[in-house]
C-alpha cells in the first residue's frame, strides 16, 4: 500500500529478561534511573514506558500549565499505533478524522486518498493525556522547571540541579546549553512556524471534513486540517527572510495565506481561537551530528533531527524514538540507542526534505501539480513514501498501559 517493504516487526521480549536486569541494577535512591527532560510527546511517552518497566523515572517540563505548540496536529497511521500502545485512543479524546490530501498552488488544486486513516488531534489535549498517563505509571514530575545546562549526568535548572543515571532529552525544538558549549547555532535563513486555532464557518468546515489541505507558497507552506472539539488548526512554516517582503508580523503573514484563493476561501469568516497565533524562532530541520553519542544522554524527537513538517511524521518520530529509547534503556544497553533511532527514522527524514527542498523550486512544484492532476494515484503514493517503516510491538513486555 505504501510502495514499499515494511520494516521487520520489532517484538518486546516476553519473558522481561531486560526489566529483572534493570531493577538488579538501581543506583543510589537520590538518583534517578532516567532523568527526562521535556514532557512533550517523547517525553512523556519515555517516561510512561520506563516506570512501567520498573525504572525510577524523574521528569522536568518547563510549563507549569498544559499550553499549545506550534504542530500540525497530524497523527499517522504509526503516531496512533504508539498511541495505542501506550493505552491510548485518539478517537475517544476527540480527535477528527484525516482520509484524504488536498494540494494548493496558486489556482491549481489536486486531490487524493491517504494510504491510511490519520487523525487531527491538538497538541493541547494530547500531551496532557501523555503526561497523566506517566505520573499514573509512578513517574514523578515537576512543572515549571526550567533546564538551563546539561551535562555530567544530570542537569542544571531554575530549581536547583538534578541528576540521573540516564538522561532523556525530549526538549522539542529548544536549544539546550551541553556543559561548555553553547546552545547549537540556528540557521542564519531557518524557517519560523506558526499556529492558530479557528473556528470555520460551517461551508469551509464541511468543504474540510475528513481532508488535511497543504497550501504551497514560495519560500513556505501551510497546513490546514480538523482537530476536536470542532476546531481547525493552520499550522505554517516560511523561510524567515520571507517575513520582511510580507510584513513582519501576523497580519502580513494572513495577507500571505491569503494569496492562494482556496485557502482564503475556507478562512472567510473564520474566528480565531488563540489572542495572537503561537510562534516559533528559527526551525533548523534536519538530522544534526551528534558526536561522541555513548548513551548517557538519549536525545528524542526533534532533539534528535526534525522532519520536514510538510510530511506530517513528526509526532510518529517522536514516539517511535520514546520506544526504541525506554527499552534500550531498561534493556541495559542504552548505547545501542543512536544507531537504533537513526536506522529506524534517517532515511524518513531524508526523504522528506527531498521533498520539501523540491517543492521550494517553483519549475518543480509546478511541475509536479500538474502530474498530480493528471495521476493523482501519484499524490496517494508519495504521501505513502515518506512514513515510518511499519513497526509491530507485542502487548506482552511492550509496556502497554491499560
Amino acid at each position: 500500500m505504501r510502495g514499499r517493504s515494511a520494516a521487520p516487526a520489532w517484538r518486546w521480549p516476553s519473558d522481561r529478561a531486560w526489566l529483572r536486569k534493570a531493577s538488579a541494577s538501581r543506583w543510589r535512591t537520590d538518583i534517578a534511573d532516567a532523568l527526562v527532560l521535556g514532557a512533550g510527546l517523547a517525553g512523556s511517552a519515555a517516561a510512561c514506558l520506563l516506570a512501567r518497566g520498573g525504572a525510577n523515572v524523574l521528569l522536568l517540563e518547563r510549563e507549569s500549565r498544559a499550553h499549545h505548540k506550534v504542530c500540525g496536529e497530524f497523527l499517522s497511521v504509526e503516531a496512533v499505533a504508539h498511541l495505542r500502545q501506550l493505552g491510548i485512543d485518539p478517537a475517544a479524546l476527540g480527535a477528527a478524522p484525516i482520509k484524504r490530501i488536498r494540494l494548493l498552488d496558486g489556482k491549481m488544486e489536486v486531490e487524493a486518498p491517504l494510504p491510511f486513516e490519520a487523525l487531527g488531534l491538538s497538541r493541547h489535549a494530547l500531551d496532557e493525556v501523555l503526561l497523566s498517563r506517566a505520573e499514573a505509571a509512578g513517574v514523578k514530575v515537576e512543572r515549571g522547571v526550567r533546564v538551563l545546562e546539561l551535562g555530567g549526568g544530570g542537569v542544571r535548572t531554575s530549581h536547583g540541579s538534578r541528576t540521573g543515571h540516564h538522561v532523556l532529552l525530549a526538549t522539542g525544538k529548544l536549544p539546550i546549553r551541553e556543559g561548555n558549549n553553547s546552545p547549537p547555532r540556528r540557521a542564519a535563513n531557518g524557517f519560523v512556524g506558526f499556529k492558530m486555532h479557528y473556528r470555520l464557518a460551517p461551508p469551509a468546515t464541511r468543504r474540510l471534513a475528513g481532508t488535511i489541505v497543504l497550501a504551497l507558497f514560495e519560500d513556505g507552506y501551510a497546513g490546514l486540517q480538523m482537530v476536536e472539539d470542532g476546531r481547525a488548526n493552520l499550522c505554517l512554516v516560511l523561510r524567515r527572510s520571507r517575513l520582511p517582503f510580507i510584513g513582519g508580523d501576523w497580519n502580513g503573514v494572513r495577507r500571505w495565506l491569503g494569496e492562494n484563493p482556496a485557502l482564503r476561501n475556507l478562512l472567510a469568516d473564520a474566528e480565531p481561537l488563540f489572542e495572537r497565533p503561537v510562534t516559533i524562532a528559527n526551525l533548523a530541520y534536519g538530522v544534526p551530528a551528534h558526536h561522541g553519542e555513548d548513551g548517557a544522554v538519549l536525545r528524542l524527537g526533534d532533539q534528535w533531527g526534525m522532519t520536514a513538517s510538510l510530511t506530517g511524521d513528526g509526532m510518529a518520530i517522536a514516539l517511535r524514538s520514546a520506544f526504541l529509547a525506554a527499552r534500550c534503556v531498561l534493556a541495559g544497553d542504552a548505547g545501542s540507542y543512536p544507531a537504533l533511532i537513526a536506522d529506524e527514522a534517517r532515511r524518513q527524514v531524508g526523504r522528506a526534505m527531498l521533498l520539501q527542498n523540491a517543492l521550494q523550486r517553483p519549475w518543480m512544484r509546478l511541475g509536479g501539480l500538474r502530474l498530480a492532476q493528471l495521476c493523482p494515484p501519484l499524490l496517494t503514493f508519495m504521501a505513502g513514501m515518506t512514513r515510518l517503516p511499519e513497526w509491530e510491538l507485542s502487548d506482552e513486555g511492550s509496556g502497554v498501559i491499560a
